[in-house]
C-alpha cells in the first residue's frame, strides 16, 4: 500500500502556516479589546443622548395649578390614551386644559420618558405629543395651554 505525501511535509509550509497562526492569536485580543470598547462608547453616548431631563418651574410664573400627584395622575392619563390603532385626542386635550405653565411643568415632569410608537422609542411628553398628534392637533393643544407651550 502507497502512503500519500502529506503537502504539510514542506519545513518551508509548515513555519508559515505557524506564523500565520501566530498572527491570528495576535490578532484575537485585539478584536475583543476593540468590540469591548466600542460597546462601552455606544452604551455611554445612548444614555448620554437619551436621558430625561427635568423642567424646572419658572418662580416667574405663578405657581403651579395642579399638585405632584395631580400632575402624575394627569400624566398617567394621557399615556394611557395611546392605542393600537388610533389615539384619544380628547382625553389629552381634557388633561391638559386649565393647566398654568407650572402645572404643565409639573405633568411634563411626571410623565418623563414613555414608550411612544414601535419605531420611536422613549419619547418625553412633548415628543409623544407630536409623534401622535397632526399638526393641527397640536396647535389646538398649544393653544389651550395659552400658546406657551408646542412651538
Amino acid at each position: 500500500m502507497k502512503q500519500k505525501k502529506s503537502k504539510l511535509g514542506n519545513p518551508v509550509q509548515v513555519a508559515l502556516i505557524e506564523k500565520a497562526a501566530e498572527k491570528t492569536f495576535d490578532v484575537i485580543p485585539f478584536l475583543i479589546k476593540t468590540t469591548v470598547i466600542l460597546g462601552l462608547g455606544w452604551f455611554a453616548y445612548y444614555k448620554f443622548t437619551n436621558r430625561f431631563v427635568k423642567r424646572k418651574e419658572n418662580s416667574s410664573y405663578p405657581a403651579a395649578n395642579v399638585s405632584i400627584a395631580q400632575a402624575k395622575s394627569r400624566a398617567d392619563a394621557i399615556y394611557s390614551s395611546i392605542g393600537w390603532v388610533s389615539n384619544d385626542f380628547e382625553n389629552v386635550a381634557s388633561q391638559l386644559t386649565g393647566l398654568n405653565y407650572n402645572g404643565f411643568v409639573r405633568v411634563y415632569n411626571a410623565f418623563g420618558h414613555k414608550r411612544g410608537t414601535l419605531l420611536a422609542g422613549d419619547l418625553t411628553l412633548e415628543e409623544w405629543i407630536y409623534n401622535q398628534f397632526s399638526k393641527e392637533q397640536v396647535q389646538q393643544l398649544s393653544f389651550l395651554l395659552g400658546g406657551a407651550f408646542f412651538q
